[in-house]
Formats: structure tokens, C-alpha cells, sequence
């Protein structure tokens, strides 16, 4: 073989050779490369590190949330949005939307009263605990009560009348030219009420209401109300004379004690006038 040809042969026989010692994929290059691959999958939440798929959530602010540690869904168990429902910690499915309807439902329920009488037509707060009108036969027949609403929870004892000061006394029904017409209240006489509130836990308020007017041409009137639990007025001249009637109210929550089967309210007439004509009393609770 001439010498010229010699290094030109060798050079063939070693590049298969170079070639194969280049790149090993099976080495520490190729397995360093596979393994920083796996680890950042891992690290973003993969099945062995929590069941996540990525580490801060989901596919969006708003969207389902899988989280790191959460190896079935999340922290709480999943949540679908942020305005959706949310999975709690102990499995109770409450959507935001619905946990507002949930504590507007409780708080009515706490707010509901257990007065059913409705709302007072005196304009009064609180529900009708208790409505009485006074009806007569005519001008100067006797008066006597016709019952409209007993609101309480026990209505065991329901009863109004009016009682005199000397013996022999009858309610009179006067001023039925001006007005609707209503019992005479003045000195000689006073109304006797008769309630219950068992099954009542509390009372906020408690407000008496009389529809009528003075019975007195030259001054306005008042009233006032005493029970076993207290008393009180309404202010002096609170009742006007003039016609056409209308409803005059005072706060009387301090006299009204709530689980109580033997109430007993007795209203009378007060300054200036101590006259009145009372077409109507009502009694209305804030009360639970």
C-alpha cells in the first residue's frame, strides 16, 4: 500500500468511533435532563406531590381551583368560581350567592314576631297585640266593646268593659254627630282590659293607641294606663277636641312584662279635659 493512501485509511477507520463517543443519551447528560422534566412537573402539583395540577389553583381566578394540597380536589374540596359554590373543609356545599340567602333567611327568622295580629292600623310599631272598638245603639245607649283582634299567643283571657266609680254605672255612647261615636271615658269611669302573654319570651316595645278625641269643647285631653307590672301617661293635651277623630299613642313598654296569664290594663282619662270619646284602643308588641 503506498504511504500516501495509509492516513486516509485510518481517518475512516477511527470517525464511527468519534461519533459514538459525541453523545450518550442513556448517560448522566440525558438523565439529568429527564429528571429536571420530571421534577418540574412535580413541582407544580403532580399525582405524587398532592394530586394538583398546578400549585396556585386552577384554570382561572374564576374558574374550578385544584390545589396543592388537595389530593381529591382542594383545601375545601374544590370551588367552582369565585361567585360559585364553594366545597367547606367538612363537605358542606354552600355557594356564596346561597350562604347570603342562608343568613338574610335566618336573620327574618329571627326578626319574625310572634304577635299575629298584623300591622296596627294606629300606625303604631310593632304587630297587633289587641283591638277593641266601642259600639252603642245609638246616641246615649250603652256602650259596649266589640272585640277585633286578639294577636297573643294565648288568648285565654280576652276581655274588655268599662266600669264606674259608683254603683249602678252604664257606659254611655256619645258623639256619634261629629264623629263615629264612642264610649264617653271621663272621671266616673275607667276600661278594664283583661290578657295574657304567656308563650311571649320578650317585649322591645309596647305602644297604646286610642282613637277619638277630647270630649271637651275648650281643651284637649290625655290618658293614662296602669297594670300590676307599672304605669304611665301619654302627654297632657296629646288628644285634641277637634273632629274628624284620630289615633293618639304613647309608649307603655314599661308597663307590660312579658309571660304573664294575668295582665290586667286599666286606662283612664287624663288632662286638661279628663273627658274623652274612644272609638277604638289598640294595643301593639314588638315581641318574640
Amino acid at each position: 500500500m503506498p504511504p500516501q493512501v495509509f492516513p486516509s485509511l485510518l481517518f475512516f477507520l477511527l470517525l464511527p468511533t468519534a461519533i459514538a463517543c459525541g453523545s450518550d443519551p442513556s448517560g448522566d447528560g440525558g438523565r439529568d435532563a429527564s429528571v429536571d422534566a420530571s421534577m418540574a412537573g412535580d413541582d407544580g402539583g403532580s399525582g405524587s406531590d398532592g394530586g394538583a395540577v398546578s400549585d396556585g389553583g386552577g384554570a382561572s381566578d374564576g374558574g374550578g381551583v385544584v390545589s396543592d394540597g388537595g389530593g381529591a380536589g382542594s383545601d375545601g374540596g374544590g370551588a367552582g368560581s369565585d361567585g360559585g359554590g364553594v366545597i367547606s373543609d367538612d363537605g358542606g356545599v354552600v355557594s356564596d350567592g346561597g350562604g347570603a340567602m342562608l343568613d338574610a333567611a335566618i336573620q327574618l327568622d329571627a326578626n319574625t314576631s310572634i304577635i299575629s295580629g298584623g300591622p296596627c292600623i294606629s300606625g303604631a310599631t310593632g304587630q297587633t297585640a289587641y283591638r277593641v272598638r266601642w259600639l252603642g245603639n245609638g246616641p246615649g245607649s250603652t256602650a259596649y266593646p266589640g272585640y277585633e283582634i286578639n294577636g297573643l299567643p294565648d288568648t285565654s283571657r280576652d276581655k274588655t268593659a268599662s266600669y264606674g266609680y259608683q254603683i249602678g254605672f252604664s257606659p254611655s255612647y256619645v258623639d256619634t254627630f261629629l264623629g263615629a261615636g264612642g264610649l264617653q271615658l271621663n272621671s266616673s269611669n275607667f276600661v278594664d282590659i283583661e290578657l295574657s302573654t304567656l308563650g311571649v319570651s320578650t317585649i322591645q316595645s309596647a305602644t297604646l293607641s286610642i282613637y277619638g278625641r277630647s270630649y271637651n269643647t275648650t281643651a284637649s285631653g290625655s290618658f293614662n294606663w296602669q297594670t300590676f307590672s307599672g304605669t304611665g301617661s301619654s302627654p297632657t293635651n296629646l288628644v285634641a277636641n277637634s273632629a274628624p277623630y284620630q289615633w293618639y299613642s304613647a309608649d307603655m313598654s314599661a308597663a307590660l312584662a312579658a309571660g304573664d296569664d294575668g295582665v290586667l290594663l286599666r286606662i283612664k282619662a287624663g288632662p286638661s279635659s279628663s273627658s274623652l270619646v274612644v272609638n277604638r284602643i289598640e294595643l301593639c308588641i314588638e315581641a318574640q
